[in-house]
């Protein structure tokens, strides 16, 4: 499997595309990536797949 991990948010908002396939990790309210969340918000990035 390729790493795709990112060292930044700027990083991995450049990576994702509509239709994108995405996991985000996180346990509830208290993990969850709010400023990547934001991010593809604030992009308008749509058709995604979040695993």
């Amino acid at each position: 499997m390729i790493d795709k991990s990112s060292s930044s948010l700027t990083e991995a908002l450049s990576q994702i595309r509509d239709g994108s396939t995405i996991m985000i990790g996180g346990f509830g309210t208290a993990g969850q990536p709010a400023e990547l969340i934001d991010g593809l918000i604030e992009l308008g990035i749509k058709d995604l797949v979040i695993v």
